[in-house]
């Protein structure tokens, strides 16, 4: 063999080699993606959004008395019809910071919930698609778009809402909003990554590793509900709760004049993870469709 030739393999094997090790790159991500989630002090689940005035949720002594589970600036998701979570504390005698907060009867501690999703990140934009039902009791409720349901836009940051109406006992009518920014993506790598496994657990985690909020809460929720022993996975999605309520103004320390600052209150956020693992499962809310004039 001349050392032409002898070059030409040492070439062409390492070439084979190198791509090799491009291909075995993508595949360990994949795998480590698998074996566990760590927040990333570089991860960015929100959308960088500005926080309008109804973003987010309400807040009351020291746990949120709605609150949409998100990041206040939005965040992502790859699904058509995502799954949206939020949560509703108990009632409070407590109702100091919350301005027109619900007086819950507690007789019949009913809620008249309205979902509301739309076209745009304007609170004020056209509805593309609203659903109405009711809800009786504190904790934790998600509602899933149907295949019957509009999808989300691909590319374009759009903002649902969560409307809760009840009476009070003098017959009072009383009303909070509360919305979010959502933006879908497409990732085809992402979703050849999430074909390649087999269970909610690893989807979870690639998920949160790419940052595509909605899909890992939604995840690492359904994992949970059929694992509820699993101390791992519940202290992952802990993790990326804390993560992404890190810059939530419902859990920002406020000054001696009662105004929110840029500070952290690790406790308050703790106490709210930590109510959040009182819940098993979440609720899932059956929403009847409003008609639209498109």
């Amino acid at each position: 063999m001349t050392l032409s030739n002898k070059t030409h393999k040492i070439s062409t094997a390492m070439a084979i080699g190198l791509s090799g090790i491009c291909l075995g790159s993508v595949y360990i991500s994949t795998i480590i993606g698998e074996l566990a989630f760590t927040p990333s002090a570089n991860a960015q689940y929100g959308l960088g959004l500005s926080k309008s005035a109804s973003s987010g949720g309400a807040t009351r002594g020291d746990l949120p008395e709605i609150l949409l589970l998100v990041p206040e600036d939005g965040a992502k998701t790859l699904a058509s019809r995502p799954t949206f979570y939020w949560y509703i504390a108990p009632p409070s005698s407590d109702s100091s910071d919350i301005k027109d907060s619900p007086k819950i009867d507690e007789a019949k501690r009913a809620f008249a919930v309205t979902f509301i999703l739309r076209d745009t990140e304007d609170s004020s934009a056209k509805k593309i698609f609203e659903a109405e039902g009711k809800i009786v009791q504190a904790g934790l409720y998600k509602f899933t778009l149907s295949g019957n349901d509009p999808e989300l836009f691909t590319g374009k940051v759009q903002r649902w809402q969560i409307r809760l109406k009840t009476q009070s006992t003098t017959g009072d009518d009383s009303q909070i909003n509360v919305s979010a920014p959502i933006r879908r993506d497409d990732a085809p790598e992402v979703l050849k990554a999430i074909a390649a496994v087999k269970n909610d657990l690893a989807k979870a985690r690639i998920y949160a590793k790419n940052a595509y909020w909605y899909d890992g809460l939604n995840a690492y929720t359904s994992w949970l509900s059929q694992h509820p022993n699993d101390d791992v996975a519940r202290t992952e999605l802990d993790d990326l709760l804390k993560e992404g309520f890190k810059n939530h103004s419902a859990f920002m320390k406020k000054d001696k004049d009662g105004k929110l600052t840029d500070l952290l209150d690790s406790t308050k956020l703790s106490s709210f993870v930590t109510a959040l693992n009182r819940i098993k499962s979440p609720t899932s809310v059956a929403l009847k469709p409003k008609s639209i004039s498109y």
